[in-house]
């Protein structure tokens, strides 16, 4: 088999979506199979190297025009392609070829908390994605908005993201302190972790609104470790709390041991991959109640929602995240191997028929 993997993924660390893919390369490329992965370029990406390492054939190309050639003369078996945005072109330019065509949606189309059908949905998920063998979604809630759209049901499969299991535990009472010392915690700190990136969506000014309200204005400092957050947002957090600004986190783990709580009051998710790399860390969670972070949350108690947009619901789940602390990393959410997701998407490969092209 051939699998050519194509992302819009233009991240210089490589986040939590690099290990997976590098998962199903290994997984490939061991049983001596092709694997080619085609990205935009990023300037100083840490994480080139592990790809070329994991037996990816690596591409990096201008836009989703030069993706397409790409996928087109390199005549993919399976071509497999992430997020929003290349879809279509890779599409047309494998339309009239044998290959098995896949569509991995990673996060929400409802910026607003709700999912439009608007004709170039129509035209995407029903014209386009009539020669998509798979749609991917990383949760039920996505396959529920892209069957909206038009997505045909009997073609989404729902494979959750995955974790690295070694990387994400808690941390020792050392690690704990070196990490607060490199962020200048102090020991009266406590700190929310937030990451802001797109604030509008990631609920930036919820939080700030929230960190006015008690009882998260009493008692100790409050610091939030705010990451890749604009200046405007940072600048809202300010006013309420002292920020300690992370413009880039090559490594998120030793932000998940330094701080106190982590805060996702997103106006929409996909899944909510930081908040299970949180839950496996101890770090307890308070998160907005939205259906695709129920999912990934799976039960697990040391996560407290709160009504999206909300300030007082927020500040109280907080609140209650702090007072809770901690934990031990073992509550009830399922974490998925990245071997196990390798194995998983491995498996859909066989069912739509690409071992026989």
């Amino acid at each position: 088999m051939r699998l050519l993997h194509a992302a819009d993924f233009g991240g210089v660390a490589p986040g939590g979506f690099i290990p997976m893919i590098l998962a199903i390369a290994r997984r490939v490329r061991a049983r001596g199979d092709e694997f080619a992965l085609v990205v935009p370029r990023a300037e100083g990406a840490t994480w080139y190297p592990a790809a070329r390492a994991a037996g990816a054939e690596l591409h990096v190309v201008r836009d989703g025009f030069e993706a397409a050639r790409v996928a087109r003369a390199w005549r993919a078996d399976v071509a497999h392609v992430h997020f929003f945005g290349w879809e279509i072109p890779v599409t047309l330019a494998l339309w009239p070829s044998r290959c098995r065509i896949v569509w991995h949606a990673h996060s929400t189309s409802a910026r607003d908390g709700r999912v439009h059908r608007t004709a170039a949905a129509f035209v995407k998920y029903r014209l386009a994605g009539a020669r998509v063998a798979r749609f991917v979604a990383v949760s039920h809630a996505v396959a529920d908005e892209i069957a909206l759209l038009g997505a045909p049901r009997a073609r989404i499969a729902v494979l959750h993201n995955a974790i690295d299991a070694t990387r994400f535990v808690p941390p020792s009472a050392l690690e704990r302190a070196a990490a607060r010392g490199a962020l200048g915690l102090g020991a009266n700190d406590r700190a929310i972790l937030f990451f802001g990136r797109d604030p509008v969506l990631k609920g930036a000014d919820v939080l700030a609104e929230a960190l006015a309200r008690e009882p998260l204005g009493a008692e100790r400092e409050l610091a939030i470790v705010s990451v890749a957050t604009p200046d405007g947002a940072r600048g809202a957090l300010a006013r309420h709390a002292r920020v300690v600004d992370v413009a880039r986190a090559d490594d998120v783990v030793p932000l998940l041991w330094a701080c106190d709580a982590l805060a996702v009051p997103s106006r929409g998710e996909g899944f909510g991959l930081v908040l299970v790399e949180a839950l496996a860390t101890g770090l307890p969670v308070a998160a907005s109640d939205l259906a695709a972070l129920r999912e990934a949350a799976a039960g697990d108690p040391a996560v407290r929602f709160a009504a999206p947009g909300e300030a007082d619901a927020l500040a109280g789940a907080l609140g209650a995240a702090l007072a809770a602390g901690r934990g031990d990393g073992r509550g009830s959410a399922e974490r998925i191997t990245l071997d196990q997701w390798a194995e998983r998407l491995d498996a859909l490969y066989g069912e739509i028929g690409a071992r026989s092209v």
